[in-house]
């Protein structure tokens, strides 16, 4: 069950990212490692590995890159109480990590880019409890130096991390391409610009935490390696000082590893960026002067500056999120405590580590976490939730606590508070505070008639909740003073009192639950867009395209494909996904009566290229699903005109006619649909080297240069697509013999992919020769033509080339000497009409429900997709 568990989730974070395929970890195949199972399969290693990294990212808060290494129980020398602390040590390419036996007596996390030493213990005799110790040096903590003991393989352990260690490159800032030649410098925090001005007991409320901070540095540790006890998040929990909450929060979120590991960065994408247009940067624009107006740096193009830079950088950065709305709120509260640089990789940290999948375009992380949220209130607050669903408010309440982190909902200065709780802890914290909010106000929500009512409570008293650090301030909320309700300290110490309990652990394993659901109603939704979008086309029946559109989510999902770019929700919605020219010819030969023959390969080429409107290789699902139409369901002649477009140029090249590839089967199968009429005809040298009316003679290409040569390509396969949007194919150019000869072919191949049947063979003995006596009686009558014009040739000869080209009536070039053997498109339909078996093939109706059961059936015996059966 834990492993469907994890590939279903795995699946939906694929959906949600937009990828597609299970790309293994190859670094395993290299990894030095010790007691792993002889006989285990590479791929049940790799999902191991990947459950074991990830429940040790959210235990240490760590980057959702970062992969676990290893593990091995030891203790840890706490210098503070003189104590060797059991635990367990943990190991991955960026960090060493220790997590005490005892829950929350002791954690610690020590990123190796700071690490310059490692070294073997001498044992000692007299203190056994030291016996088998690694001591590690840093170069920047305070306490400079952990001492690790009772490793069980001390040897592989120190080789491990060495091995680690000299991978990692250590940048300076002075390597780094910082200049001052540029436009812009990066701010310093906005409150050291813009001061506010406390009153005299806040600003002594604030120098006695900064005392107290200092004093646990002193005796704990400073920076990101501190040891990590309960008595930190004591003083977390009573809120870190505004002259400390920058060094805080950079050292707690991860932002400041991250910063040291990639210097320069940060101004390499503002350079390369800021003047760039993009939607991103449109929407940036537009919520830059709704950021925190309250303050006064963003009443001035300092902080709107600052703000925009580190909003356009992390767009480049990460164009897959690009720009949500919250994450202008978020930043901008960054940017009042931190530099502009150390506000950005925290926003990094945050939209990537701490809440990931929260600011995409479908906010899908908020959306999950909502679901989350529902289920505990029904556990520890039940009438509540019952009225709470009554009212249909559940989601309308927490959407902005959860992608503001309560920022939008609280004045500021009490929410950055829960911040500070939330850099340290996670996200559980947003949870425990929303469920004693709700349980503060169960009373009055419950008294409320409507769900108008019960939001304007919720409104009324998170916008009462202040900082007791200065109580006698005034809050005040659209130029009206506001009541108060209750201090952020005393609802913070509640939610750590009343719903502490709450793990990481617990959070995710509810997160799987409803990931699973947020996506498959978010994919639903799509598909019911993408079905009301195409279905007005009138080639298939809803639950036909439903059908067809499920069998293409799941040959993306489970395929090796991967999108181009990401769906903007903008464009119309049968754009969202994408067919390449491998599953096309899958779904082809799976499905339509086209692709049943030996060669189907030529005609889904050309189908393809036909249907390719935008020539970037792919096809939308309206593009198949037309193309599919067209060979399926479509009335008799649609069918029959799309069958003589297939085989005109540039879809069916002269050089291809003149000179075809074909398989061995193919050669016999092509050598047997013409054998009806040798004794009729001889294609002699003329007729071959004659030019389709389509297409551009060799003569003149050759005296073209390539773009005009495109040029031309480019509209033909553009009248093309027009003549199958016209009616009756009005304007479609004549047929040459040579292209006929392979239509004539592809339609035996077609036809004979059937049980044998005598009357079949007659009609198409029978009507192929009676389309090749009407192109020679076209021809006939052009000879005849040109001989009582001969004068006339012969006085053009003398200032026209031979190799001179002229225009057809659709503007498409050719030589003098096209005009031959040729048939029309209305004869070609006409007498293709007189052979009942050929009607009858043509008109029937495929049933796209059960070829795609049967092609269901076939995946599912192999373990590779459809594709790959080709």
């Amino acid at each position: 069950y834990s492993l469907m568990t994890q590939l279903t989730n795995l699946a939906m974070k694929q959906l949600i990212d937009e990828k597609t395929g299970f790309s293994i970890d190859k670094d395993l195949l290299t990894k030095l490692s010790k007691n792993v199972a002889k006989k285990q399969s590479f791929l049940k290693r790799d999902l191991d590995a990947r459950s074991l990294s990830e429940a040790y990212r959210l235990m240490f808060h760590l980057p959702g890159t970062e992969k676990l290494d290893g593990s091995t129980e030891a203790t840890l020398w706490t210098p503070y109480n003189k104590t060797h602390v059991w635990g367990r040590m943990f190991i991955s390419q960026n960090y060493i990590c220790f997590d005490s036996r005892v829950k929350g007596l002791v954690t610690l996390v020590v990123p190796l880019r700071d690490v310059s030493q490692i070294e073997r213990a001498e044992n000692q005799p007299s203190n056994p409890s030291v016996d088998h110790s690694i001591l590690i040096t840093t170069r920047t903590a305070q306490r400079a130096t952990f001492l690790f003991s009772q490793i069980h393989d001390r040897d592989f352990v120190v080789q491990k991390l060495s091995d680690l260690l000299a991978r990692i490159r250590i940048v300076s800032r002075e390597e780094s391409c910082y200049g001052d030649e540029d436009e812009w410098k990066v701010q310093p925090p906005m409150m050291s610009m813009f001061k506010p001005s406390p009153s005299p007991e806040s600003k002594a409320r604030q120098e006695v935490k900064a005392k107290q901070w200092e004093l646990h540095f002193s005796e704990y540790g400073r920076g990101v390696s501190m040891y990590r006890t309960t008595e930190i998040a004591k003083l977390v929990l009573q809120g870190i000082p505004d002259s400390l909450r920058r060094e805080v929060w950079m050292n707690f979120s991860g932002a400041w590893n991250e910063m040291a590991s990639n210097p320069g960065v940060y101004r390499d994408l503002v350079n390369k960026n800021i003047n760039v247009p993009s939607t991103a940067s449109d929407e940036i624009e537009r919520d830059l002067h709704r950021s925190l107006p309250e303050h006064l740096a963003f009443q001035s193009e300092i902080g709107i500056g600052a703000l925009r830079r580190v909003l356009v950088a992390y767009a480049a950065r990460n164009p897959q999120i690009g720009y949500c709305q919250a994450m202008n709120i978020v930043t901008s509260v960054l940017l009042i405590y931190c530099t502009e640089e150390e506000a950005f990789w925290q926003l990094v940290c945050v939209c990537e580590s701490l809440l990931p999948d929260y600011y995409n375009t479908k906010v899908v992380g908020a959306l999950v976490d909502q679901g989350v949220l529902d289920d505990l209130i029904a556990e520890h607050l039940p009438h509540l939730h019952t009225a709470l669903q009554q009212l249909g408010m559940i989601k309308m309440i927490s959407l902005s606590w959860f992608l503001t982190i309560f920022l939008s909902v609280m004045p500021y200065g009490s929410a950055v508070n829960i911040v500070d709780c939330f850099f340290y802890d996670g996200a559980r914290v947003i949870f425990q505070v929303a469920l004693t909010i709700l349980e503060t106000n169960q009373d009055k929500l419950l008294q409320c008639n409507d769900d108008g009512e019960a939001m304007q409570q919720l409104c009324d008293y998170l916008s009462g909740v202040f900082n007791d650090e200065d109580p006698h301030r005034a809050i005040i909320r659209d130029g009206i003073p506001v009541n108060k309700s209750v201090s952020v300290q005393s609802l913070l110490y509640d939610a750590y009192t009343k719903y502490g309990s709450l793990t990481a652990g617990e959070l995710e394993r509810l997160r799987i639950k409803h990931r699973l659901k947020v996506v498959q109603s978010l994919e639903d939704g799509l598909s019911r867009n993408i079905m009301r979008s195409i279905v007005a086309d009138g080639y298939f029946k809803q639950e036909e395209l439903m059908e067809l559109l499920q069998f293409v989510r799941e040959e993306l999902l489970s395929g090796q494909r991967q999108q181009e770019e990401r769906y903007d929700p903008s464009r119309p919605p049968y754009e969202a996904y994408c067919v390449d020219y491998e599953l096309f010819q899958a779904l082809f030969t799976g499905i339509s009566p086209w692709g049943k023959g030996t060669r189907p390969n030529d005609l889904s080429a050309r189908l393809f290229r036909l249907m390719d409107r935008n020539g970037d290789g792919l096809l939308n699902v309206r593009e198949v699903v037309t193309a599919l139409g067209l060979t399926c369901t479509a009335e008799l002649t649609q069918r029959l005109r799309l069958l003589y477009i297939l085989h005109l140029p540039p879809l069916l090249p002269t050089a291809d006619v003149e000179s075809p590839t074909l398989s061995e089967d193919g050669a016999e199968i092509a050598t047997e649909a013409t054998d009806f009429f040798e004794d009729s005809l001889q294609v002699n040298a003329g007729s071959d080297s004659s030019t389709p009316v389509l297409e551009r003679s060799a003569s003149t290409s050759s005296q073209q240069p390539l773009g005009c040569e495109e040029s031309w390509e480019v509209r033909s396969m553009s009248s093309l697509r027009a003549l199958m949007d016209a009616p009756r194919g009005k304007g479609t150019p004549r047929m040459s013999q040579p292209h006929f000869i392979a239509l004539w072919r592809s339609l035996h191949d077609i036809l004979t992919a059937q049980p044998e049947d005598q009357q079949m063979y007659h009609a198409i003995a029978s009507i192929g020769t009676l389309l090749l006596q009407l192109g020679d009686v076209g021809k006939k009558f052009y000879a005849a033509r040109d001989e009582s014009n001969e004068s006339l040739v012969q006085a053009a000869g003398q200032w026209q080339s031979p190799t001179d080209t002229v225009s057809d009536r659709n503007g498409n070039p050719g030589s003098l000497a096209d005009a031959e053997w040729s048939i029309a498109l209305e004869q070609f339909i006409a007498t293709t009409l007189t052979g009942q078996p050929i009607v009858d093939f043509f008109s029937q109706r495929v049933d796209i429900v059960e070829a795609v059961s049967h092609m269901r059936r076939r995946r599912f015996t192999t373990i590779h997709t459809l594709a790959d059966l080709q």
